[in-house]
């Protein structure tokens, strides 16, 4: 696993339009708000970089606001292909040292490292909100939102961001097993207000999943 931090400061330029007009053949999928593209395919943009690493971030240096990577924004990589191996480099987006929750960046890249493909979170570029909640109100806000629980282990919390809607918000992301209702929950809670945003049961739809393959 490669883990290295591109600074965003180069991102801004190539907006969605930017992009079609590079890539005009290209199929594209825009987010329902409009103005940022969540997938691209049938282009071919090819860099002269060394790794499959270094191709897709000088291809998001060009492209980034198409796919609504902000300023603010910076890339890790969680996951790159081997030398002369087409494959997906996975990018964590972060914020101030923070990751945004559920919204990762995939990038793929033929044997010449050309970039062919681009999947993305509809990620929006305007933050909004001061988290002020500390990680134990966050966790008695997860819990209470859920009447008669009964976990089965301690909870966890960490600190991120998420889309909400227009914006992105900052939260905590709290995640606990347990025996009723029977699950392993993870919880968004609003860091600035200790609103809960969104309660899923990672087991269900793990085997949910698991039926469908």
């Amino acid at each position: 696993m490669i883990a290295a931090v591109l600074l965003a400061a180069g991102l801004g330029a190539g907006s969605a339009a930017e992009f079609k007009a590079a890539f005009p053949s290209a199929s594209t999928i825009e987010s329902p708000a409009g103005g940022r593209l969540i997938h691209a395919s049938g282009f071919r943009a090819s860099d002269p970089e060394e790794t499959p690493e270094a191709a897709a971030r000088a291809f998001l240096t060009k492209f980034g606001a198409a796919f609504g990577i902000g300023p603010r924004q910076q890339l890790i990589a969680r996951g790159t292909p081997a030398h002369d191996q087409a494959g997906p480099v996975r990018f964590e987006r972060h914020i101030d040292g923070s990751p945004v929750f559920d919204g990762d960046v995939v990038v793929g890249l033929d044997t010449t490292n050309a970039v062919i493909l681009v999947n993305c979170a509809d990620v929006p570029p305007r933050l909004a909100g001061r988290a002020r909640i500390s990680r134990n109100a966050a966790i008695r806000a997860a819990k209470a939102a859920m009447p008669g629980l009964r976990t089965s282990d301690a909870p966890r919390a960490e600190r991120g961001w998420r889309a909400a809607g227009d914006v992105i918000r900052p939260v905590w992301r709290v995640d606990f097993a347990a025996t009723r209702p029977l699950g392993d929950w993870r919880t968004y809670v609003d860091a600035a207000t200790g609103k809960v945003l969104l309660r899923t049961n990672l087991r269900r739809n793990s085997a949910q999943m698991g039926r469908g393959s």
